[in-house]
């Protein structure tokens, strides 16, 4: 009996520890002008994932708000940019897949000095085809927005201002 309540407990504490899952990129629906490079966004969520992403593995999600047009959108990212809580009522820029913050966002850091801007340039996003997912918050990330691939930053203002 004693090995069966073992056995349960270490059953449960491999599965319950991650929280996260992950979904295929093909279940977005992928519109590629849904945002504009630099258009200002309001965010909504945040799906965080397993660990850092730091070799850029999976997509976060992130569900944001034009502030040009008031259309709902995904963002499929690579980087958190270190976005908390507070950062909930701030207004952030949306750089498309060709915008250098993009491109930087899904090399390591440690190797940014030692390229040019020609470089940047030049540097082709990575091909990933998961998105990670907190299926309790499935009620929000499982939508049919319109999903661009990008990243987020530099939040201008705060809303109100």
């Amino acid at each position: 009996m004693k090995t069966i309540y073992s056995l349960g407990l270490l059953l449960f504490l491999f599965t319950g520890c991650s929280k996260y899952e992950f979904w295929e990129t093909s279940k977005f629906h992928m519109d590629s002008t849904a945002l504009a490079d630099n258009e200002e966004v309001k965010l909504l969520y945040l799906s965080r994932g397993p660990g850092d992403n730091a070799e850029r593995e999976y997509y976060y999600q992130l569900i944001v708000i034009s502030q040009k047009t008031g259309d709902t959108v995904n963002v499929l990212t690579t980087a958190d940019n270190g976005i908390t809580a507070e950062d909930q009522d701030k207004i952030f820029n949306y750089f498309d897949i060709h915008n250098p913050v993009t491109k930087i966002s899904q090399i390591n850091l440690d190797n940014l000095e030692n390229l040019s801007a020609t470089d940047i340039t030049d540097l082709k996003l990575k091909k990933i085809d998961k998105v990670a997912r907190d299926p309790e918050f499935d009620y929000l990330a499982d939508n049919h927005y319109p999903t661009v691939i990008g990243s987020i930053g530099a939040f201008s203002k705060a809303e109100g201002q």
